[in-house]
């Protein structure tokens, strides 16, 4: 009987497995449309306010962007350290 009980712990725990997986792949159903069209509306209205002059977090105006630093642009003096150029 105890190796019954035994076995019952990984029966149970292999059949609730089987019913998330299948409630967790279900089918969906669509989406409704006027929901998608109203989400649909509200993002091309918020590219617009941004394309405008909006307020942004990630600004791309270049009077508040920072000066690149040497290294970024590619022009910054050799070190010792570093390999010879190679001539094309």
């Amino acid at each position: 009987m105890q190796a019954l009980a035994w076995w019952l712990i990984p029966i149970v725990a292999t059949l609730l497995a089987v019913v998330w997986v299948t409630w967790a792949n279900r089918p969906r159903r669509p989406a409704d449309a006027h929901d998608s069209l109203a989400a649909h509306r509200r993002f091309t209205e918020a590219l617009a306010r941004t394309e405008e002059g909006g307020t942004t977090t990630n600004s791309a105006d270049p009077a508040n962007a920072a000066e690149p630093s040497p290294d970024a642009v590619g022009e910054h003096e050799p070190d010792a350290g570093d390999p010879p150029a190679r001539s094309a």
